[in-house]
């Protein structure tokens, strides 16, 4: 029997799905001569890239961890946090870039509510984890 969907709850790692579109948002918008002048692309759009990158793929990583040590546990945990820390810095990048590029509130807006879109199901993910491996040997 299925679930009503308005019902349904959150899937347990949307996470990665919210990683991705921050990514790719993160990528068109950074590509945009409109937002960012190609003559400054390189020293700065790069970082904001590499960071939204980094937090996809470090939470696809912690992902693919099989947890049945506690060492495997602390490799995963490790890359959750490395993703989480990303995100704070991903959204001083973004301020930083509003001032210095003067992109529009709205544009920002959006772009800090897909990272916070990601940072939240983390920090969860994070507190379910712990609960979960809190008796892993």
């Amino acid at each position: 029997m299925s679930v009503v969907k308005s019902k349904r709850g959150e899937g347990q790692l949307v996470v990665i799905t919210k990683a991705e579109e921050l990514a790719e948002y993160s990528v068109k918008i950074c590509k945009n001569e409109k937002h960012f002048p190609k003559a400054f692309r390189w020293c700065f759009t790069m970082k904001i890239v590499d960071e939204a990158v980094s937090i996809y793929t470090l939470i696809r990583e912690a992902n693919t961890i099989f947890v049945t040590t506690k060492e495997d546990y602390s490799i995963r945990r490790r890359k959750q946090l490395e993703a989480l820390s990303l995100t704070d810095s991903l959204l001083g990048l973004i301020d930083l870039a509003k001032r210095v590029y003067g992109l529009d509130s709205d544009r920002v807006e959006h772009w800090a509510l897909l990272v916070k879109n990601v940072s939240k199901p983390l920090r969860k993910w994070l507190k379910s984890d712990e609960e979960r491996y809190k008796d892993i040997g």
